[in-house]
């Protein structure tokens, strides 16, 4: 009996040890992906180039570097921005791999930089607020 009560503690204290938060989680998760993934082509102009998650803000921003036609400023109209982020809601809304991210009430955030400069033509910030 003060055996298997010794265990359980022992088991117990063992699990404790290593939890890790969902904060953490997600952080760790977007560091491998980055380091396993990326730097990832999305389409012919396109790559995403890291993911970081901020703890304290629960943001989860996403790098992207755009190169040939989309490394230009003339591409980035009024209306082809506010398209562009209408088409980020929408996957943010209709994604089922971002259902865990949304329920812990995550931020997410779009840059999209030129691939040889440091030109930022897009930055998009979409919280719960918007998104729910």
């Amino acid at each position: 009996m003060k055996n298997s009560l010794l265990l359980i503690f022992v088991i117990s204290l063992f699990a404790s040890c290593n939890h890790e938060s969902k904060d953490e989680k997600i952080k760790r998760q977007a560091q491998e992906f980055t380091q396993s993934s990326c730097p990832k082509p999305m389409d012919k102009y396109t790559m995403l180039d890291s993911l970081v998650y901020d703890i304290e803000g629960r943001v989860m921003t996403y790098y992207y570097s755009v190169s040939g036609i989309l490394d230009s400023n003339s591409v980035y109209s009024s209306e082809f921005l506010a398209e562009f982020h209408s088409n980020l809601l929408d996957n943010i809304q209709h994604n089922a791999g971002l259902v865990d991210l949304k329920k812990h009430a995550v931020t997410f955030r779009y840059n999209y930089a030129s691939s040889t400069s440091s030109k930022v033509y897009m930055s998009f910030t979409i919280g719960p607020s918007t998104y729910n």
